[in-house]
């Protein structure tokens, strides 16, 4: 009875193996994944404005999230758009203008505790699902480091500082250091997702020698 247990386990275990998903698999599965991560990531940005607005007292007037198009109050191409009235401090618009990146940050520092502990899923699509997440966050983040639009969130938060020009130069680097190291996160996600982990091997005795 024990070899027939024994027997089932290790045909249990192969067929496990055998149904590890490929890289190409789970590279077309991320690919996937890409469409409703920009669904999800541009609703998060612009709720962020929403929240925000509503956390200050002020009163949203538009909350545009899909389709893309053309931002009829702007008259540009935008991914999503939100509209305020009320915001009557500048903390108050500091606060509106910059939600989205605190969303980003906060949630990259979760991505970042499941990814550098025992918590990061075995399974190869949760894995490749996480870092998919992952990698919309880091975008949404650190795009803004080489735009300079005046729609530009963060270049109206630069406008609030008096910062113009070359003024923003050491505001814009120390940003660009924070894109870089939460590029670092995400990109550990990508090595956990892709890059096995190398067999055991057995331990090997030190050996001592020397030479004249």
């Amino acid at each position: 009875m024990s070899r027939a247990v024994v027997l089932l386990a290790t045909i249990a275990l192969a067929s496990t193996a055998r149904a590890e998903p490929s890289d190409r698999d789970v590279v077309l599965a991320g690919i996937a994944m890409a469409p409703p991560m920009y669904v999800l990531g541009v609703s998060l940005h612009e709720s962020s404005h929403a929240l925000a607005a509503e956390l200050v007292g002020a009163s949203v007037d538009e909350l545009h999230l899909f389709p893309p198009g053309r931002d009829p109050h702007a008259g540009v191409f935008r991914f999503g758009w939100t509209y305020v009235h009320g915001l009557s401090t500048r903390r108050d618009q500091e606060l509106f203008y910059l939600a989205p990146k605190i969303t980003d940050v906060a949630l990259l520092g979760g991505f970042a505790a499941l990814v550098y502990s025992g918590a990061w899923p075995h399974n190869r699509y949760g894995s490749v699902a996480l870092t998919v997440v992952g990698t919309g966050l880091w975008v949404d983040f650190a795009k803004d480091v080489v735009l300079f639009s005046p729609n530009n969130d963060v270049t109206k938060v630069f406008d609030l500082w008096c910062m113009k020009g070359w003024r923003q130069l050491p505001a814009r680097l120390v940003y660009a250091a924070a894109a870089v190291g939460l590029g670092f996160i995400v990109a550990h996600g990508y090595e956990r997702t892709f890059v096995r982990d190398p067999a055991p091997t057995n331990p090997m005795v030190p050996v001592f020698a020397t030479a004249f």
